[in-house]
């Protein structure tokens, strides 16, 4: 069931998810729910997402083999053989990345961990790679690249073929990390003066309860005071006005100071 060469994120959640399809929970312990298949990956893939996790679970390994295609039967007889390379085309791509950079050569022959990075999905596969050895903190991990990687056992789960089980998981995961964007700009006001795009609409908050209950009061407050403002200034029209010559005058408010007003 496990593919060859899988990194540990595939085998964890494709491991989570068959216990789960067969009636038990993260403590492999048995429960008599009923989930629909397609929520158990939805549900799974959605506590994956929203959470960090350590670098060794998305590490995968590769070969750096040099030696060339062995001519077939037809191509030698009839002249057309030419000599390429059997060495995998991503692995070919990171080493001609690697010559361009100036970094240090690979050894043929032997095996090579890495992880992928760069999010731009029209990166070519063998530029995303990076060594675990030359892994720093600033690099992202291609998350979406790995979660794609889950179509095939997901596709059993969602009674389809794997291009649409894949399709399935990028639309979710696309889904998945606008709400967490929505809800960190939601949770901290200060973001909004982050935002590298000046044309992403600020976010909108809902107006709950307590937010009318507050209205209703500030409304109710300003009444009162309103009412009282008014009854003083009747009272004092009984007396005659004196000039007051020595008195400065007093910046009028404006209505945006009470809004700008912090308690």
């Amino acid at each position: 069931m496990i593919k060859r060469n899988a990194s540990k994120f595939y085998k964890t959640i494709a491991e989570l998810m068959v216990w789960k399809a067969l009636g038990f929970d993260e403590q492999k312990q048995l429960t008599n729910k009923k989930i629909d298949p397609k929520q158990i990956v939805f549900d799974t893939l959605s506590k994956y997402i929203s959470q960090q996790h350590d670098l060794e679970l998305f590490v995968l390994n590769v070969k750096y083999d040099l030696s060339k295609k062995p001519a077939s039967v037809k191509d030698f007889f009839n002249s057309k053989y030419v000599e390429h390379s059997s060495g995998n085309k991503m692995v070919m791509d990171f080493v001609a990345k690697r010559n361009e950079e100036g970094k240090e050569d690979l050894e043929p022959g032997r095996f090579y961990y890495y992880v992928l990075i760069h999010q731009d999905p029209k990166v070519n596969i063998g530029k995303k790679m990076r060594l675990v050895s030359e892994f720093i903190e600033t690099d992202a991990i291609d998350k979406l690249y790995y979660f794609k990687s889950l179509k095939d056992i997901c596709a059993s789960f969602f009674a389809c073929i794997a291009k649409d089980a894949k399709k399935q998981i990028e639309a979710f995961y696309k889904e998945q990390t606008d709400l967490f964007k929505q809800l960190t700009l939601d949770f901290n006001p200060s973001s909004s003066l982050k935002r590298k795009n000046l044309t992403d609409p600020a976010p909108t908050l809902k107006k709950t309860k307590y937010h009318h209950d507050q209205i209703e009061s500030s409304k109710s407050s300003s009444s009162k005071t309103n009412h009282n403002t008014k009854t003083n200034h009747e009272t004092k029209r009984k007396h005659p006005i004196e000039p007051e010559s020595n008195t400065k005058l007093t910046k009028k408010q404006k209505i945006t100071d009470y809004f700008s007003h912090k308690d």
